[in-house]
C-alpha cells in the first residue's frame, strides 16, 4: 500500500477503547466524557472504539473522528491495531488513553505515552488468575506509563500485576458532567412516582445482585415502623429486576417500592432532587465488585447522602461519616442500621448531604481533566 502524500502534521491524543458512546455504563461514560472534554478544550482527538453500524449512527455529531470495529475479538483487535498504525502516519501523536489493559494490544509501539484506566473488576485476585492471563495483564501494564486507578481498592488490585515502577499507579477518581436541574415537568413526574410518600430512599443502578437493592428491601419493614410514609424508588433495569420484585412482594413492602425501570434524564434529576438518602450497599458477588460508584457522587450533587457497602471502591466514593455512611452490604442488619441512622437524624442527614453536594462539584471534568493530561506529560 502506498504511503499517503505528505501533509500537515497534527498533534493528536488517541483514545483506544472497547467501551464508548452510545453504550451505557461507567466505563463508556468515562471514555466518552474524556474524549468530549479533551475536544472541548481544543485538543485534537481521534477515537478507535468497538461497535457496529448501529453504534456509529450518532458519531457524526461528535467534534472528533471515531472509527468503529466489530467482529470476533482477535479480528477486531487486529483491525483496530492496523487502523491506529495507518492513522499515525500523518499525525504526531502525543499520547494514548486506553479504557483498560485489554485495549493495550491494539496500540502500536512508538505512539508516545500510554495511560491506561483501571476500574477494579477487570483485575482478578492474584491466586485466582491463570498463568496465561497473568502474563497478558503484566505485559499490557508493562507498556503503560501511567495506570489511572479510580479508587484505593482498584489501585490495590492493580499492584500485584506490576513488574517494577509502582509509582505509575495514579489515583484519579472518575468525573461527572454538571448535573441538570430538574424541569418543572421532571419535578411533577417525580412527585407522581413518589405519590405523596416520604421520606424517600433511592437506588439508581443497573439491577444486579452486588448493588444491594435486595438488602435495602429487607431493611424496609423495620424502617417503616419508625417512618410509616417511607418510599423506596428503584430506578434502572437489569436481569435482577424479576427477583427483586418477587422479594418486595414476599416481604410485604411492594406498596412502598417504586420500580421505575430506566428513566430519562429529566425524571432522573427530579427523583434525585427528591431523594432523602441514596442507598446502594454494594457487596462482592463472585468476581463482581464495585470499583468506585460514580452514582454516589451524582446523588450527592443533589444533596443526598449515601449508604454504601465497604466492599470494593465504594469507600473511596463515599467517605464514611463525611458524605454518607458505610456498612456491611452483605449483612441486612448493618444495612438497616446505617439507613436508620440517617433517616432518624435529620441534622446528620443534612450535614452529610451538604458535604456530599460540595464534594460533587470537585468531580466535574473541568476540574479533573488536567490530572488526566498530566499523565501524558501535557500541562503542569
Amino acid at each position: 500500500m502506498a504511503r499517503p502524500a505528505a501533509g500537515p502534521i497534527l498533534t493528536m491524543i488517541y483514545i483506544v477503547t472497547q467501551c464508548f458512546f452510545p453504550s451505557v455504563g461507567g466505563i463508556e461514560g468515562a471514555m466518552t466524557g474524556l474524549a468530549d472534554h479533551l475536544a472541548a478544550q481544543g485538543h485534537a482527538v481521534r477515537v478507535f472504539a468497538d461497535g457496529d453500524a448501529r453504534d456509529a449512527a450518532g458519531d457524526s455529531a461528535k467534534a472528533y473522528p471515531i472509527q468503529r470495529f466489530d467482529g470476533p475479538k482477535p479480528w477486531r483487535r487486529w483491525r483496530k491495531h492496523a487502523a491506529v498504525r495507518r492513522a499515525r502516519r500523518g499525525e504526531a501523536v502525543r499520547g494514548v488513553f486506553a479504557d483498560s489493559w485489554k485495549s493495550v494490544a491494539a496500540i502500536p509501539e512508538g505512539l508516545g505515552s500510554i495511560s491506561v484506566l483501571a476500574h477494579g473488576s477487570e483485575f482478578p485476585e492474584p491466586d485466582e488468575v491463570s498463568p496465561g492471563k497473568r502474563a497478558k495483564i503484566e505485559a499490557a501494564l508493562a507498556r503503560a506509563d501511567a495506570i489511572l486507578a479510580n479508587s484505593l481498592y482498584t489501585a490495590a488490585r492493580v499492584r500485584p500485576f506490576l513488574k517494577g515502577r509502582p509509582e505509575r499507579v495514579v489515583l484519579i477518581q472518575a468525573s461527572i458532567e454538571p448535573q441538570p436541574e430538574p424541569s418543572p415537568e421532571g419535578i411533577k413526574r417525580a412527585a407522581e412516582v413518589i405519590a405523596g410518600g416520604g421520606p424517600v430512599l433511592m437506588t439508581l443502578a443497573r439491577l444486579e445482585p452486588r448493588k444491594g437493592v435486595d438488602m435495602t428491601l429487607r431493611a424496609l419493614p423495620g424502617l417503616a415502623q419508625r417512618h410509616p410514609g417511607l418510599v423506596y424508588v428503584v430506578a434502572g433495569g437489569g436481569e435482577d429486576a424479576g427477583r427483586l420484585k418477587a422479594l418486595a412482594a414476599e416481604l410485604g413492602v411492594e406498596a412502598r417500592v417504586r420500580f421505575t425501570g430506566r428513566v430519562d434524564d429529566d425524571l432522573r434529576a427530579g427523583l434525585l432532587a427528591a431523594c432523602d438518602v441514596f442507598s446502594m450497599p454494594v457487596r462482592k458477588e463472585g468476581d463482581s465488585v464495585e470499583g468506585f460508584g460514580l452514582t454516589y457522587v451524582e446523588a450527592g450533587w443533589y444533596g443526598a447522602p449515601s449508604v454504601a457497602g465497604r466492599e470494593g471502591g465504594a469507600a473511596t466514593a463515599v467517605l464514611d461519616g463525611e458524605v454518607g455512611l458505610l456498612c456491611d452490604g452483605a449483612d441486612p442488619a448493618s444495612v438497616e442500621a446505617a439507613l436508620g441512622r440517617l433517616l432518624d437524624d435529620e441534622a446528620l442527614r443534612r450535614r452529610l448531604g451538604d458535604a456530599a453536594q460540595a464534594r460533587a462539584r470537585a468531580f466535574t471534568w473541568d476540574r479533573r481533566l488536567p490530572e488526566y493530561l498530566k499523565t501524558l506529560g501535557i500541562g503542569g
